[in-house]
C-alpha cells in the first residue's frame, strides 16, 4: 500500500501524536489527490542535497482549502490566476519510508515503518524537531562541571515559546558544547530531527561555514560576515565585539562630522584591524581562519564519536513538552 508524500522545505513537520500544522502549495491541477481524512507521509526535502530525508511524520489529512487566489505571472491577457491550496495535517507518528514510486503525476512511499523514539531512547537516541522550530539557542560556561546548552523556538501550533536543554558537564568543553549548540539547529531546522549522524554532518557544516566566515571577513574586510551560517547568526565574543567595535566607528565619523572621508570601508577596516590585534589572531592566511574559529568564537572543529554524540542527545529530551 502506498502513501502520498508531502516534502517540505521550511522544517514544519506536525508532532506526532495529534498536533496539528498548515502549510499549503500552488495548485497545478493536482490539489484532487487531497481528500480530508486520507493518510499521508511528510518529510523534509534537504535543498542543499537536493534529496528527500528518509524518516518523517505519517500524518492525517483534517481539511483541505482550495478557495484562496493568488495572481498569476500572465504572459497573455486571457491566463488565470493560480489557485492555492491549503492543508491542516494532524501528526499520527514518526515514521520511515523504504521505497519511493512515482505514480499518476505523484509521489508515493510505499514500506513505511512507524517509529516510537521513545522506547528506542537507549539504543538511538534522538531529539525531534515535529511540531516546532528552532530560532536560537545559547551555551552557558560556568566551569567544566556545568555547561548548559539551551535551544529556543516556537511552537507551530499554539504560538509559543518552548525549549530544550541539557548539562554536558563532563563530556565536552566548552567550545565543543558550543558548536553543538549550532549543529543541533541546524539538524533540526534540515532533518526535523537530530540524531547521531545528523549531528556529525551539521557539525561539519556548521564549522566549514563559521571558518569561512572568518576567513573572508578577515581577507576582505567585513565585520559583518563573522558568525553567518545558514543556522543563523553566531553569538559569540568575536561577533559581539565586531559589532559593538563597528558602531564606535561609524559614531566616531559621524561626530568628527567626517563627511568627506565617512566611510563604510574605512571603519571595516579599522575594527578588522582592532578585533585581530585585541583577540591576538595571526594575519597568516589558513592559520587566522582556524584561530579565529577556535579563539574567537569559541568554537571547537573537532569530529565526535558515534558513541559521544549518543550520550550527548541522552541529555536532551525527545521533544520540548516532555
Amino acid at each position: 500500500m502506498s502513501t502520498l508524500l508531502i516534502p517540505v522545505v521550511n522544517g514544519v513537520l506536525p508532532r506526532p501524536g495529534g498536533g496539528r500544522s498548515i502549510g499549503g502549495f500552488v495548485d497545478r491541477g493536482r490539489s484532487s489527490d487531497f481528500e480530508p481524512g486520507m493518510d499521508v507521509f511528510v518529510c523534509p526535502l534537504v535543498a542543499a542535497e537536493g534529496t528527500l530525508y528518509r524518516v518523517g511524520v505519517l500524518a492525517k489529512l483534517v481539511d483541505v482549502q482550495r478557495q484562496a487566489q493568488i495572481p498569476a505571472v500572465r504572459r497573455s491577457a486571457d491566463q488565470e490566476n493560480l489557485a492555492f491550496v491549503g492543508l491542516v495535517l494532524e501528526g499520527i507518528s514518526h515514521a520511515r519510508w523504504n521505497r519511493l514510486q512515482f505514480m499518476q503525476g505523484a509521489l508515493r512511499v510505499e514500506g513505511l515503518e512507524a517509529i516510537d523514539f521513545k522506547t528506542m531512547r537507549h539504543e538511538y537516541p534522538v531529539v525531534s524537531g515535529a511540531g516546532w522550530l528552532p530560532q536560537g539557542g545559547f551555551t552557558e560556561f560556568r566551569s567544566m562541571g556545568d555547561i548548559p546548552v539551551t535551544i529556543y523556538g516556537n511552537d507551530i501550533e499554539r504560538n509559543a515559546t518552548v525549549q530544550i536543554g541539557a548539562n554536558l558537564k563532563g563530556l565536552v568543553s566548552q567550545e565543543t558544547a558550543h558548536t553543538i549548540e549550532h549543529a543541533m539547529i541546524r539538524s533540526l531546522r534540515t532533518y526535523g530531527l537530530c540524531t547521531t549522524r545528523t549531528l556529525q554532518e551539521s557539525m561539519r557544516r556548521e564549522t566549514a561555514e563559521l571558518t569561512w566566515s572568518v576567513e573572508k571577513s578577515m581577507r576582505f574586510a567585513l565585520p559583518e560576515v563573522l558568525g553567518q551560517t545558514q543556522a543563523g547568526a553566531c553569538g559569540n565574543p568575536m561577533t559581539h565585539l565586531a559589532q559593538f567595535y563597528m558602531f564606535q566607528e561609524l559614531s566616531d565619523q559621524i561626530k568628527q562630522n567626517d563627511t568627506t572621508g565617512f566611510s563604510m570601508d574605512k571603519a571595516r577596516r579599522a575594527v578588522m584591524s582592532r578585533l585581530t590585534g585585541e583577540l591576538g589572531l595571526t594575519s597568516e592566511p589558513g592559520l587566522r581562519a582556524l584561530q579565529g574559529l577556535k579563539k574567537g568564537m569559541a568554537h571547537d572543529d573537532s569530529s565526535l564519536s558515534v558513541d559521544l554524540c549518543k550520550k550527548i542527545l541522552r541529555r536532551f529530551p525527545l521533544e520540548p513538552w516532555q
